[in-house]
């Protein structure tokens, strides 16, 4: 999750400085959704990684089952990621599909 997040925040802190001291290297359209490929794809990727890991912490409490209220807090805490995952990757998936299908 690491290795997506990295990068994702990477690019908006840097993204962020360059554009706010008007750096001539700064992305021309910074955190666009249909013009920022760079945005786009991190968030993408970022959003899977999210949907895939709270996925398997649901899973994996409801195949082991869950007696103590530490695992009742991380099934729910997991549900709450799962939709909030679930609700970014509805917002980046179509332009990324759009980007990367004009790329290809």
């Amino acid at each position: 999750m690491l290795i997506s997040a990295v990068p994702f925040l990477g690019y908006i802190l840097i993204g962020g400085v360059l554009t706010l001291v008007k750096s001539r290297w700064a992305p021309e359209n910074f955190l666009s959704m249909t013009a920022d490929p760079g945005f786009v794809l991190t968030g993408t990727l970022v959003c899977l990684f999210i949907v895939q890991a709270t996925a398997s912490f649901i899973l994996y409490y409801l195949l082991t089952g869950f007696e103590d209220e530490r695992s009742q807090f991380v099934l729910l805490m997991s549900y709450i990621g799962l939709g909030f995952g679930g609700a970014a990757l509805r917002v980046f998936l179509p332009s990324c599909l759009a980007f990367l299908s004009n790329w290809l």
